[in-house]
Order: structure tokens, then sequence, then C-alpha cells
């Protein structure tokens, strides 16, 4: 793919490494439980699709609603064939899977190569019902042409508002920030482009705009509304901006102000704050040094930042060291030490606080606590009694580190072999108890710990390299307890676990259990847990329960504690996805010059043609020749009646660019494959296109 960029290519390959889990599994056959008492409940759909589920957006507020996406066309789509964003809520009788791309068309395939996905969501309000989407097509009359990014919102009942204009090309090449307040109300986004006159001395890099009902203001300004950096300034996502957007923290780069420094924009009030302004009066203080924000609390109460410049009374090493600034009050807070005989460093990269900021864990090299016995790489604990150490370990530059609320107890995995029960040289996750001053390795069991497998708590499905939005951490691997702790290894780590496969884990009151099946053909992702732990996210191509009767298609379930549903008498044959409500009124957008002699058929849903080497029977190789009233998704599915359920052998899709004929190729699914050399029989062929159904009899031959 030549003609993506870097960044693309980096996450066209996260798609393919999702696609590893995406071979068919074996069928439902009486999968075990999961531990401490949770029931799986299936949520994308139970029938077969096309698309392939690879990417998640945060839980919402609660743990009932989620955003994921589909890989290819999602049946009841309006958008494009490459893929959609999709709302899976639970109800009374269970998860209801709705497309929110607002309609597009691709034509052809060249367009297609070069827009990818012309829509995409860069972030949600807390609730997930408002969405900020950013579009290379004009969603709105007032939005810029095609090839340009723009940011839109899009608040449930309303009509898309035009945001900003951000930028030009494909929507995976946009590298600023972008997100939304939780009410769903104001966007804060940054861009090269120059879009209001108080922005037009800045010579380089990207500014912070902030837009709230159709007004749009700059961000990164001093209280007189001047520009603070001709040269741009950085907005971080580790809650850069507050969750209710109302304080950005940024960064003016050192080639402007001589040494990088960190300001607070106060939305509300119109004030600039730099809160890496040296408090220092010693006479001795050390000179100017750059400052690097390190994060901040969800809510921009407390926020975190590292320099070798002295800026309390009470910090008199030469190292990096850690701030706590506060930012109603404006004081600033030593955490790391600041001996004159510590020559520690505190890490680059992220703190990892409570969520009251009580209590903050980093890292750090070097004596940073004087008489340390050794300089390696370490964890911290810096809390209200004072600075300890929690661990000798190293991590990679994006260290795994989670918390419980009050941040009692802390998660992290590293290879390094914390404890001498550790004898492996691979990853091993921990849990430190900073009530008990204990440290536990918790990825051991009954059955092993110590072979040559990982153990990781982080989510594959994460979009590490396509991150616009602030750092909310919604893929929990610990809940607010810390009672419960979720993590994910190919190792055996109890005897329930047999197919040596990636299986996810729970740690719960010393005790290990299965949350994935153990059992299953491939592994099983980890997509992370709801803050409470009630709920777990997980992906996987096993069958867990007897509704699922898409042959081995990719999906989401959730193991729920006091959760699941009634199971239907046989599968449904319809839900929110399959049969979606009233289309919604289609993008104008110009139809390619190729295309505007085509005459536009229209007609009923109906089988033309059946053929496959066995004549015109489904077999192992099929197309089903279809006429179509409409463009669209296009679904075709052969299935028989094992008694009371629905068997799906052979499934297949395709989008129709317009109305009129059709070719569906069938493949065996992983059912279909073990009725391969069984005698000819009768069975069903179902194909859907939009709201229409038809459902014919046919003669199966999977030999």
């Amino acid at each position: 793919m030549p003609w993506l960029g870097s960044r693309s290519r980096r996450w066209a390959s996260t798609i393919v490494l999702a696609g590893a889990l995406l071979a068919v599994c074996t069928p439902y056959a009486g999968a075990t439980v999961p531990a401490a008492g949770r029931t799986w409940e299936l949520v994308t759909p139970a029938q077969p699709t096309s698309g392939r589920t690879f990417a998640i957006h945060p839980f919402g507020e609660d743990s009932d609603r989620f955003a994921y996406s589909s890989f290819g066309p999602f049946p009841g789509s309006e958008a494009g064939p490459f893929g959609d964003w999709v709302i899976a809520e639970r109800g009374p009788i269970g998860w209801l899977s709705t497309p929110i791309s607002f309609p597009y068309s691709v034509y052809e395939m060249e367009e297609l190569g070069l827009d990818l996905m012309p829509i995409f969501p860069a972030a949600f309000s807390g609730d997930l019902h408002t969405v900020l989407w950013l579009a290379s097509i004009p969603l709105t009359p007032d939005g810029p042409p095609e090839r340009e990014l723009a940011l839109y919102r899009k608040a449930p009942g309303e009509e898309f508002e035009f945001v900003a204009w951000v930028g030009s090309g494909v929507t995976f090449l946009y590298g600023g920030f972008a997100d939304i307040a939780s009410d769903g109300g104001r966007v804060v986004f940054t861009t090269k482009r120059h879009l209001l006159p108080a922005d037009a001395g800045r010579t380089e890099g990207a500014s912070i705009y902030a837009w709230e009902n159709g007004g749009l203001e700059l961000v990164d300004v001093d209280n007189g509304g001047a520009l603070l950096s001709t040269c741009g300034t950085l907005l971080s996502t580790a809650n850069g901006m507050s969750v209710s957007a109302d304080l950005a923290f940024f960064t003016v780069p050192a080639a402007c102000a001589g040494v990088a420094k960190i300001y607070v924009r106060d939305l509300e009030t119109g004030t600039t704050t730099q809160i890496s302004a040296s408090q220092c009066t010693r006479l001795d203080c050390n000179a100017p040094a750059d400052a690097t924000f390190a994060g901040a609390l969800r809510d921009g109460s407390i926020a975190f930042l590292t320099t070798k410049q002295q800026l309390t009374n009470d910090d008199h090493d030469a190292g990096n060291d850690l701030y706590r600034y506060e930012t109603a009050t404006g004081e600033l807070t030593l955490l790391s030490g600041g001996s004159v005989e510590a020559s520690g460093e505190v890490g680059a990269g992220l703190v990892f606080p409570s969520d009251d900021g009580g209590r903050v864990y980093f890292r750090a090299t070097g004596e940073v606590v004087p008489d340390e016995a050794t300089s390696g790489e370490k964890l911290f604990l810096a809390d209200s009694n004072g600075l300890r150490l929690v661990a000798e370990a190293t991590f990679p530059p994006r260290a795994e580190v989670q918390l419980s609320a009050d941040g009692t107890r802390a998660v992290f995995v590293t290879k390094s072999k914390v404890l001498p029960s550790d004898t492996d040289s691979e990853s091993d996750v921990y849990l430190f108890d900073a009530g008990q001053e204990t440290l536990t390795r918790i990825s051991t069991g009954s059955s092993g710990g110590n072979g040559p497998y990982s153990a990781a708590v982080d989510s594959p499905v994460k979009r590490p390299e396509f991150e616009t939005m602030g750092d909310e951490r919604p893929y929990y691997a610990i809940d607010e307890s810390g009672e419960r702790v979720f993590l994910w290894t190919a190792e055996q780590l109890i005897p329930e676990d047999t197919n040596g496969k990636i299986d996810v884990y729970e740690w719960w009151n010393g005790e290990l259990g299965l949350i994935s099946s153990g059992d299953g053909d491939l592994d099983t992702g980890f997509v992370g847990a709801s803050r409470d732990g009630r709920s777990v996210l997980i992906v996987t191509n096993s069958t867990l329960i007897p509704a699922d009767v898409d042959g081995g298609n990719r999906d989401f379930y959730i193991a729920r504690l006091e959760g699941g549903f009634p199971e239907p008498e046989e599968p449904p044959t319809c839900d929110v996805v399959l049969c979606p409500g009233p289309p919604r009124e289609k993008l104008v957008r110009p139809t390619p010059a190729s295309m505007a002699s085509i005459p536009r058929k229209r007609g009923h849903l109906r089988v033309i043609r059946v053929r496959s080497k066995g004549g015109n029977a489904v077999g192992r190789s099929t197309i089903v020749l279809a006429a179509v009233p409409r463009p669209g998704l296009v679904s075709a599915s052969a299935w028989i009646r094992e008694g009371a359920r629905k068997v799906v052998l052979a499934a297949g899709s395709t989008g129709a660019a317009r109305p009129g004929q059709v070719r569906i190729g069938l493949h065996l699914t992983r059912a279909g494959r073990q009725f391969s050399g069984a005698p000819a029989r009768g069975g069903h062929l179902t194909v859907r296109a939009g709201d229409s159904t038809i459902t014919q009899s046919v003669m199966l031959r999977l030999g």
C-alpha cells in the first residue's frame, strides 16, 4: 500500500494483526462457564456477517454501552463498504448493535483506496451519545471539499454541526488532538491551519482551539489574548484536556520559550497560568530547565510535571524530579525526594496517580532515595507517608501500570524477576498492596507460571497509532476496589485451561479463574473491564453460547457478574442490525462521470442462479447471482436446522454499488467443513439486501 503514510501503515498493520483472530472456530459444544460467577453475553450480532470487529472505543459512563468498529460491511449499515462504527447497548433481552456512521457512498475501488474510511469518530461524550467526527468528505454545506479534513459534532436527534477545517488528506493522517467534553458540548482540538486572526503570528507547528455553540476561541494565549508561541504548542493525550473540557494543559516548546514551559488555560474564566514557573526562593536555586507534562487527573484538578529545575525550596538535587500542581491553589509539591545526596532521575513518560491524586506511582533510575543499594530502574510510590520503593524493575517506554481508585493497589507488568518465585525470562503481572506493603506475582497458578510465555494486562485492540483524544484509561485491567485484576497469557495457569492458546484470566481474592473458555481453537483477546469490574470485554472466534450462530465469526463477548439473558428457543432471525429502522437521508455527493450513464435498475430482491462445482447445489465454493433493488450490503447464507438450532454452513457478502445483479461468493464455515463429504441434503438459502430478505430451499452438497 504505497499510498499510505507511515502512520497509516502502522494502523493498517493493527488491522492485519487483529485479523489473526478471524479464522473460524469450533461451533458451540457446551463451553465451560467463566470464573467468579460471571455469565457470557454475546454483544455482536448472532447472525453471520462479512464485517470483522477490530477496534474498540471506551465503555460509556456505565458498562451497558460501548462503541466498536467493523472492518468490512456491517449488516444494516448505510456507510461505505470499508467499515462502520457501531454502538452496542445492553437491553432487557440482549445486546443490540446499531451502526452510527452517517451514510456515504464509495463508487470506485480507486476511490476506496484513497479514502479508506472517509469518516472517523475522533471522540465520544461520556454517555457515548454525542460524537465528534473527523471527516475527509463534507458532512454539512459549510464544510470543506473532499480530501480536506474537518471536525463535525453530531448530537442525538440533531443535524451535523461543522466545527472546524483542520487539515488536508485522509482521516488516518490527522496527527492532531481532538476531544469533546463529557457532556458533549465543548470541543478542544489542535490544527496547523490559521483559524482566527490572533493565530496569525504562528509560523510553524499547531495551535489549540476550543469550539462551543458555533463559537471558536484560541486556547494557547496569555491573559490578554496574545499568542504564547509563534512555533506552536503541544496538547497531551494524557488528560491534557479535562473531562469537562474546562481546562487545557499545554506545552510551549523550547524553540519559542528558551526552555519548554507548561501552561494551563481555564476556559471558563479565560485565564492562563504557567504551572512550571519556579516557586523556589532560595538564593542558590538552579537555572531554568525544560519542563515536561507528565499527566493530569481526569477533572484537571491536579497536574504532574517533571523538570531538572528546582521549583520548590525543598528540591536540592540536580536530577529530573516529579512535581504535583494543584490547579485551584497553584501550589507545587515535590514528590521525588530532592535530597542533595540523591542523584536519581525520574523517568520520562507518564505518571500513574490515584483518582484523587493522593497516591502517585512513577518510574525512576539511579539513587532517588539516599543510600539506595542499586542504581537501575525502579517503580516508586509517593503518598502521604512519603516516598518508597515498590519494585526494582525495568519497563518499556509506555509502561503498563494501573491502579485501584484510591491507589492502594497497583498492577504492573515487567520482564524483571522481581520475586524469587519468578524464574522465567518473560513478562509477568504483579500486584502491589500499599496498605499491606506486599508484592504478589499473580500470573502464576497451580498449573504453571514460569514457562516461556508472556503475561500482560494491556488490550490488543487499542488504537495507539491513531489516538486523537485524551487518555481516560477505558481499558481497565483492575477494578476500582483493587480486588479484581484481569490478565491474558498463552500459558496454562490452571487445569481448566487446556487449549494452549491465549486466554483471559481473572484474579480475585488470591484465586485465578478463566474469563475465556480455555478450550477454544484460537487466541482470545482481552479488550478491557469496566471500572466497577462488573463487565469484562473479550473478543473471540469461539462460540460460547448457543445463540451465537454466525459460524465462527469474530465476536465481542462480555463476561458479566450477575449477567446473562434467557436463551431463546431458537436463534433470532432479526435484530436491530439485521432489521434496521427507516434509512437516514444519504449524503449528497457528485456522481463520478464514469457512472453518469449507468442505468439504475429497480425491482424486488430475487435469487437468479446458484452455481458451484456441484452444479446448482450449494457446495465448497458457490456463487449466488441475485438481483437487488438498491445499492448497499448484500449477504447470503446457506443453513440447516439441527433440532432447535440453526446451523450456518456457508456465508458471504458483497457490496452493491447500484441496483441490479450482484455476485455473492459463499465459503464454508467451520460448521460447514464438518459436514464435508456427507451425502447431499436439503437446506435453505437466505439472501438479505437492506430491509429485504428472501429464503428458498436449496440442495447442499459439501463434499
